[in-house]
């Protein structure tokens, strides 16, 4: 595996030099935190062949202050952090660290793309395309004479190729985990290490949770468990660690198959029991990006008349089931039980008079509603952001009466699903503080 071999520098920020990601969402509020960013240099062999990437760690400044947890998630195809954007509050409010590892082949690209001298020695076996799965069908329609099956089957044709040549990425992963635990990197006091993607590189944590965790667990577990979020696949076996997987209402085929999306869920055969290790929970109302807080990466995108973004609290879903992991796992506290969306006996999602998703891990967006929310704005580039159309002012009248009443409606459903352990408190303060059925 050449875990002996790896070595970890690091790669200092020089003027004019700063690392993919200096500037994500939520780096302006390292410094006010009392958390710091440090990039390295990772090398090693993985696969039978040399390698160089690169990790970026985020954690606090004053070791005091470091709960011990890591949570790491692979660098998505993309280039982008999408773990860290959607549970960086959770992440930084808990004094836990947080670190993304370069462990896919397109990630050279990628990085030279960003600063060609900065990443000149980051080498991985080249072999993976530098597009997305069935990236020209996105925004199809039937007039083109493509089809979800034909959607469906470039996806599967491109996650089977991208697997074959994307070899090195479970060593790397497995490499970078045995250095943060064992003090090879900046992090100090390291007591647990967690997994985590979302979207593509939520397909990576789970399949390396599925193929590779009993592979690399050498006398203790590799990770101390994993969070796949907003990927999919057939339903996991236990492990020996908790396991959460979290799919948003965008995810399922119904959804995807409206708007010919390519996606990693078939059917219902992600479904499985809750046991001592495993939970499953699909959002109801939930998009797939959130634009609640992140605005949508093409704002020059709009929406027909008397449409928005989607204001459904996608991170605080997530800071919930990343709490839930970790909780499971540093306090031996399982998690309330899983909770998937209702349907019928033919396969369809139950609605509600407001065609909001029954059943399902529930949020008060769709429980006391001012908007009928869509999971998915529809094709094109913003489809992974969902939209919403507000209700008019004499429907809410009708639901609540007036916006104190509303207020109080929302503020009894939060602190029924903090009661039942689904919602965070903080974020329950949060959403009630921000509640309003006008703009």
């Amino acid at each position: 595996m050449g875990a002996d071999r790896i070595t970890v520098r690091l790669h200092p920020t020089r003027e004019g030099s700063l690392p993919l990601g200096h500037d994500d969402i939520g780096s302006e509020e390292l410094g006010a935190a009392g958390y710091v960013e440090a990039e390295l240099l990772v090398s090693g062999t993985a696969a039978g062949e040399p390698y160089t990437t690169r990790a970026l760690l985020r954690y606090p400044e004053n070791g005091a202050l470091f709960s011990g947890a890591v949570l790491v998630e692979p660098m998505h195809w993309m280039g982008v952090r999408s773990v860290w954007r959607a549970a960086r509050r959770y992440l930084i409010s808990g004094g836990h660290a947080w670190a993304e590892i370069a462990s896919q082949a397109t990630a050279p690209a990628r990085l030279k793309r960003f600063d060609p001298s900065r990443y000149a020695d980051v080498v991985l076996v080249d072999g993976s395309p530098d597009e997305g799965p069935a990236e020209a069908s996105i925004g199809a329609d039937a007039a083109t004479g493509r089809t979800f099956e034909n959607v469906q089957r470039e996806s599967d044709s491109f996650r089977a190729k991208w697997s074959r040549s994307n070899l090195q990425s479970p060593e790397i992963i497995a490499q970078f985990a045995r250095a943060v635990r064992g003090g090879a990197t900046p992090l100090e006091g390291v007591t647990h290490v967690f997994l985590g993607g979302l979207s593509q590189s939520g397909g990576i944590a789970r399949a390396f949770a599925a193929e590779h965790h009993a592979r690399f667990s050498d006398g203790r577990a590799i990770f101390d468990g994993y969070v796949p979020m907003s990927s999919g696949g057939d339903a996991p076996e236990d492990l020996d660690v908790p396991v959460i997987e979290l799919l948003g209402e965008s995810e399922l085929e119904e959804i995807r198959a409206a708007h010919l999306l390519p996606g990693q869920v078939r059917g219902f055969s992600h479904r499985r029991p809750d046991s001592e290790r495993y939970r499953l929970y699909e959002v109801a109302g939930m998009g797939h990006n959130d634009s609640r807080d992140d605005p949508p990466p093409h704002p020059s995108v709009t929406l027909p008349e008397g449409r928005r973004w989607s204001r459904f609290p996608n991170s605080h879903v997530v800071h919930f089931a990343v709490d839930a992991l970790l909780r499971w796992s540093l306090e031996g506290t399982p998690p309330p039980p899983g909770r998937v969306i209702s349907t019928d006996p033919r396969g369809r999602i139950a609605r509600d008079e407001h065609g909001h998703a029954r059943g399902g891990l529930r949020s008060p967006h769709v429980d006391v509603p001012t908007a009928c929310v869509s999971a998915v704005a529809g094709p094109g580039p913003e489809w992974p952001c969902g939209a919403e159309t507000p209700f008019d002012h004499s429907t809410l009248e009708e639901l609540y009466g007036d916006e104190d009443a509303y207020r109080q409606r929302v503020s009894a459903r939060v602190s029924e699903l903090v009661s039942e352990g689904y919602y965070r408190p903080d974020d329950a303060t949060n959403y009630i503080a921000r509640a309003t059925w006008t703009d």
